[in-house]
């Protein structure tokens, strides 16, 4: 019997997949819904994400399944900017260096040509290697600093690369990036996921423990032949004897976690009041037509703004609005007065009034980003040959321990399956 433990994006997929195959699998999941953190939750008269999760569909064969699970699923077209020193700059940063006042953009392009190339060993020196200091000084420090809260000269680069685009000097470029387009349900993603396990039988449980063939969770046990597992990777280590000498250190893990303000609104949200470029209009005219905007600078806690009703009016009321706001932490959680202090600031910025405040949602996220510190590769590689002997198999964003987007971990469950299928 193949076991699948979680079903988040990737078990889902695992399963989907096994199930389109023929072979039999159990799934267990903890929670009453299934979807992980591409579920959707109604609230109020809201629907609200997890923030903000899309789908990237690059491949065809994901854009013909998003078709099928969701007939009529919308394609977006990205309409994303960065809020630095009271200006909105379409995103990517490094490819409209145009929007920045002339002092940061001379600085900007000078410390691109005056940097200096060479192999990086950490984030710090694939920023500085890629985009110079002017760049990084002005918004790649900064916000990854606020992103991580973790040292950068002690994140490995390897993962990095996919995700951020080259810079264009002297031309501004939008339609550049991983993430140009994509895919959303008119009523949350939490539609695609639920369709994807339609035809699934899910056990729920939490799993206690898995030893010898054996998983032990909180209604049984069940003998496998290959596991799966796509749980947080601490929360599987803490359930299974690791019977051989693994050179696992207690904290070789390191990940951030994020709180998530949910805020529905009544009436239209606009875009922080700015001065600048002619092709802007006026912020009191200016409906915020973006999907999200990214806060780099110390002084706003959060470091990403978005909304979803821009994305698709059905997640709110007629006539109300919604956002998400994602602050990341390490460690202790926020306390509850961030909420006020956030609310304040947007409100400060021009998002809307504080009186239009309908509906708040406080998520919390313990797992959202795998921290790609200097012992996890190696680390790893020692763990997933061990597994291997044992046929467990590590997978997804925080099985695998790796920061993947949805389609690779749809197309990551769709492998796992077929390998299992060939024994």
């Amino acid at each position: 019997m193949i076991v699948i433990l979680g079903a988040g994006i990737t078990g889902l997929s695992i399963a989907y997949h096994l199930r389109e195959m023929g072979v039999d699998f159990i799934i267990i999941e903890k929670e009453k819904e299934v979807g992980g953190l591409c579920r959707s939750i109604k609230s109020g008269n809201y629907t609200f994400d997890y923030t903000g999760h899309f789908l990237h569909a690059k491949t065809n064969y994901i854009k013909a399944l998003a078709e099928k699970l969701v007939p009529g699923i919308p394609k977006i077209k990205r309409n994303s900017f960065i809020y630095l020193k009271g200006k909105l700059i379409p995103y990517p940063f490094q490819a409209n260096l145009n929007y920045l006042p002339l002092i940061d953009r001379i600085k900007s392009i000078k410390g691109f040509f005056t940097r200096k190339r060479k192999v990086p060993v950490n984030l710090e020196e694939w920023i500085l290697s890629n985009f110079g200091e002017g760049m990084a000084e002005l918004f790649f420090f900064p916000y990854n600093r606020k992103l991580w809260k973790y040292p950068l000269s002690e994140i490995t680069p390897d993962f990095i690369a996919s995700f951020v685009p080259p810079a264009c000097l002297f031309r501004s470029k939008r339609n550049i990036g991983y993430n140009v387009e994509f895919l959303y349900p008119r009523k949350g993603i939490g539609e695609f996921t639920t369709a994807l396990a339609k035809e699934l039988q899910i056990t729920h449980g939490e799993v206690i423990k898995v030893d010898d063939k054996y998983v032990l969770y909180t209604k049984g046990a069940i003998r496998y032949e290959h596991l799966v597992s796509t749980i947080p990777l601490p929360e599987f280590l803490s359930k299974i004897d690791l019977k051989e000498d693994i050179p696992l250190s207690k904290d070789f893990l390191r990940w951030n976690s994020v709180f998530c303000l949910n805020i529905g609104i009544k009436g239209n949200l606009f875009l922080p009041d700015y001065s600048g470029r002619d092709d802007f209009s006026s912020p009191a005219k200016n409906h915020m037509g973006s999907h999200w905007i990214y806060f780099p600078e110390e002084h706003f806690p959060f470091y990403r703004v978005g909304s979803f009703t821009n994305i698709s009016p059905m997640m709110a009321p007629e006539g109300h609005s919604s956002l998400w706001v994602e602050t990341s932490y390490r460690g202790k959680r926020p306390e509850n007065k961030i909420i006020d202090k956030t609310i304040e600031i947007l409100s400060n910025l021009g998002f809307f009034d504080r009186d239009s405040v309908d509906h708040i949602l406080p998520l919390d996220i313990p797992y959202a980003y795998p921290i790609y510190n200097k012992e996890r590769k190696e680390i790893l590689y020692y763990l997933e040959n061990y597994l291997e002997k044992c046929n467990i198999t590590l997978a997804g964003r925080f099985g695998g321990w790796k920061y993947s987007y949805m389609e690779e971990s749809i197309l990551e469950g769709k492998r796992i399956a077929e390998e299992l299928c060939r024994g």
